[in-house]
C-alpha cells in the first residue's frame, strides 16, 4: 500500500462556511502542518491575529492579496509568497472589490488550525466557548485589515 496520500482538485475538508478547503489538517500529517486552498472575497479577512505555535504561510495563485505583519502593509501578487513566524500579529484582505475573489494557497506550521474551523462551525457551542476554545491556537490582537486602511467602519 502506497503511504502517500493523494488529494484531487475537488476533494478536501470543509469548515462551516468558511472559504478554506483543507487538502491536509494536522490530524493526518502527525500534527506537521495543514495545506488549504481559499478565495479571499472582498472584506473578508480576520481581524489583526497572532498563532501561538504556527507559522502562517501564503502563496498568491491569483489576485492581490493585502497583507499586515506588524505595521507594515504589503501587496502580494499571483506567485509571491509571505510566511509570519509564530506570535508576530498580522491579518490580510482583499482590499479591491473589483479584482473578485484573490485565490491563495495557506501553509500552516505545524498543523492543528483546521481545529479553530471545527470549532468556529460547531453549532453545540455557544459564542462564549468558541472564543475560548479558539484563544488555544492563537489571539486577536486588533480590527480586520480594511478598517486599518480606513475603508470600512469597525
Amino acid at each position: 500500500m502506497n503511504p502517500a496520500r493523494v488529494v484531487r482538485a475537488a476533494d478536501g475538508e470543509t469548515f462551516g462556511d468558511a472559504p478554506w478547503l483543507f487538502k491536509a489538517t494536522g490530524a493526518r500529517t502527525a500534527g506537521h502542518f495543514d495545506f488549504m486552498v481559499g478565495e479571499v472575497a472582498h472584506f473578508s479577512g480576520p481581524p489583526l491575529h497572532t498563532h501561538h505555535a504556527q507559522y502562517d504561510s501564503f502563496y498568491v495563485l491569483e489576485g492581490v492579496l493585502t497583507v499586515q505583519v506588524e505595521d507594515e502593509i504589503i501587496e502580494l501578487g499571483p506567485g509571491d509568497f509571505v510566511s509570519v513566524p509564530p506570535r508576530v500579529p498580522h491579518t490580510f484582505d482583499n482590499v479591491d472589490a473589483d479584482q473578485g475573489p484573490v485565490r491563495v494557497v495557506n501553509l500552516m506550521t505545524p498543523g492543528g488550525l483546521n481545529e479553530v474551523f471545527a470549532l468556529a462551525a460547531d453549532p453545540a457551542l455557544t459564542p462564549e466557548e468558541r472564543a475560548a476554545r479558539a484563544s488555544e491556537y492563537g489571539t486577536r490582537e486588533g480590527d480586520p485589515l480594511r478598517v486599518r486602511l480606513g475603508l470600512a467602519a469597525s
